[in-house]
């Protein structure tokens, strides 16, 4: 049977491709509500100006430098609103949740479905074709569907409730960029997000490697085969050595993407890659400027991967025991 097609047992009616959307939403949310606090301090990191090649601006400094500033905005909030400075607190590192749930959501997904759709309808010889090319393809199409939200994202995490001019809403950036800067401002950053979807595709690739390496049977060669029934499951341990090398190589790599794209999207004006580059090299550091933010971002990035692929393979997990014969 196709594993497009319905399958019903006593429990329900579901199918594959129903399995791994709710698997990758599932995941998708888990991961952002827990990871949301380091994810503020990660962009504000990349947005800052701070010259990196100095010897007195060391990460754990940079990033004890964004939580003060971040504590005084909400002492600032509490003189203005009256309220508990350990509420307003809360809401600075929780600002822009909702873009950043419905990003995460949507992305994971719409990216995991489309991932195993492509694994099976793109089965090349090699099996790490297969997995990069199916992978970039799905990454591909999910980086240009939500990248209006990312940009909405990285405005309001860029910013404080303090701050006169920053987005009150999604409602509230939506409507001032299409006023300002018109709907393409939506998909600022959408260049250098493309080497954002060769990080995952490179992430996915040694992931799906690495399972088949410490799979305890034997690799099956059928695409389209049930995992799960086969007992090619790996342990809990086994998820987290997986997702978690794969996602520290493949960081290493493209995390220098990552700072350009912010930097494009949070810019009001006209400002490209090639402009970018240059204030980032020459004028804040050099190659040390392409790594802002790079600790907070691995200490946000391993829980999270884990957290995501733990959730997503569980749920997946128990989806088809209960639902596919």
């Amino acid at each position: 049977m196709s594993h497009l097609q319905t399958e019903s047992t006593g429990h329900g009616v579901i199918n594959r491709r129903s399995i791994e959307v709710i698997s990758g939403l599932a995941a998708g949310f888990t991961t952002t509500v827990i990871t949301h606090p380091l994810d503020v301090i990660k962009v504000k990191l990349q947005l800052s100006h701070m010259n990196m090649a100095s010897p007195r601006t060391q990460p754990l400094q940079s990033i004890l430098s964004v939580i003060r500033r971040m504590d005084n905005d909400a002492l600032l909030l509490t003189k203005q609103n009256h309220r508990p400075k350990a509420v307003n607190l809360l809401f600075e590192y929780y600002r822009g949740i909702v873009p950043n749930l419905l990003g995460n959501i949507s992305a994971w997904g719409i990216y995991f479905t489309l991932y195993a759709e492509f694994k099976t309808q793109i089965a090349f010889q090699n099996d790490t074709l297969t997995y990069f090319t199916s992978s970039t393809l799905a990454g591909i199409t999910t980086s240009l569907l939500t990248n209006p939200i990312w940009v909405l994202k990285t405005r309001i995490l860029g910013g404080s409730r303090a701050q006169p001019d920053s987005y009150k809403s999604v409602l509230d950036g939506v409507k001032q960029m299409l006023r300002n800067e018109g709907i393409q401002s939506f998909w600022k950053g959408a260049v250098p997000s493309m080497f954002q979807v060769f990080q995952a595709s490179l992430q996915i690739t040694i992931y799906d490697h690495l399972k088949n390496y410490v799979l305890p049977s034997p690799k099956t060669t059928n695409m389209q085969a049930n995992d799960v029934k086969l007992n090619l499951t790996l342990t809990t341990w086994q998820y987290l050595y997986t997702s978690a090398t794969s996602k520290i190589i493949s960081s290493l790599i493209m995390y220098p993407a990552q700072v350009v794209k912010s930097r494009i999207q949070n810019s009001h004006g006209h400002l490209g890659i090639r402009q970018v580059v240059h204030i980032l090299y020459y004028k804040e550091g050099g190659y040390f400027a392409f790594y802002k933010g790079l600790s907070a971002n691995i200490v946000r990035v391993l829980p999270a991967t884990c957290i995501t692929f733990m959730v997503y393979e569980n749920v997946k997990k128990y989806l088809t025991l209960q639902y596919l014969e």
